[in-house]
């Protein structure tokens, strides 16, 4: 079967099963904004499988392609460590740009979680700012990304495993960002049920294809320099930990504007991608698909 066949049988797949459950969850009224219950939060996680499991099913028994070009080996392992520290450098300088340009306050003090902990368990003493802070440092760098890296592989798998791989005839750069948009589209349910973005479902829908695509970006030229679907699994994992947990450390902050899913995390993360292009990491030949 030729590969536009592969690929549109991916994507029927994957929206089609991806939508059938969060469209049914948007009718029944499901909001995924402040603490949502356990079952949703469960019900995204496993949807995160979906992806993969489309990639599988249209490798082992549409196209009968193999997974030859999968990228389930090690590869260059020195992209390791880079994979697992990008994404929480990328926050780091953004939270520095937003604290800098008065779009965010730093709290070390973690006042916000210590409320938060104390209207949970009242009855708790609540421990010093440091050493929460230590504990969430320390937790969110090791266990989440190990735990994280379970699911995001699911997703890995098939963006970055299978579609990206199939676009890459129309040139690195073109095939990241064309796999970013289809990424990004692939969250509009979510969003709006308010996931990334509570309190803007139509705006949050064409944010979240922009972050997508600067992540594509990120992650593809991680999959493609170290020849291995583990990097970018990794660090999915990292932006989904760590990354994310640094946002405990801020006060007064618009996510819209001050966090890597709002615009200056996008002007951090298109200025890295903007790097990568212009020293000549990504390639931009095209071909027919």
């Amino acid at each position: 079967m030729p590969k536009r066949e592969g690929v549109l049988a991916f994507l029927v797949v994957t929206f089609g099963l991806t939508w059938a459950v969060e469209l049914g969850m948007l009718a029944k009224g499901v909001s995924l904004t402040g603490q949502p219950s356990p079952a949703p939060q469960i019900i995204v996680a496993l949807i995160m499988f979906i992806p993969g499991l489309s990639a599988f099913i249209v490798r082992k028994f549409i196209t009968r392609e193999g997974f030859g070009d999968a990228g389930l080996r090690f590869g260059r392992r020195s992209y390791y460590l880079i994979a697992w520290l990008l994404p929480v450098i990328l926050s780091v300088v953004t939270i520095s740009v937003a604290v800098a340009l008065r779009q965010a306050q730093f709290d070390f003090s973690l006042s916000q979680l210590m409320e938060i902990m104390a209207e949970r368990a009242p009855e708790k003493p609540l421990p010093s700012p440091g050493s929460l802070l230590f504990t969430i440092f320390v937790s969110s760098m090791t266990m989440a990304v190990i735990v994280n890296s379970i699911f995001t592989f699911g997703e890995e798998f098939g963006w970055r495993g299978y579609l990206l791989m199939r676009l890459l005839p129309k040139g690195e750069l073109q095939a990241m960002v064309l796999t970013g948009i289809i990424w990004g589209i692939w969250h509009t349910p979510l969003i709006l049920m308010g996931f990334n973005y509570p309190g803007h479902p139509v705006l949050g829908i064409g944010l979240m294809i922009v972050f997508c695509v600067l992540l594509s970006i990120i992650f593809g030229w991680l999959r493609l320099a170290s020849d291995s679907i583990f990097t970018p699994t990794i660090a999915h994992a990292s932006l989904n930990g760590p990354a994310m947990a640094l946002l405990v450390v801020l006060k007064g902050h618009n996510v819209i504007i001050s966090t890597l899913l709002g615009l200056i995390g996008f002007a951090v993360m298109g200025s890295f991608s903007a790097w990568l292009y212009f020293s000549g990491r990504l390639r931009t030949t095209t071909d027919d698909l």
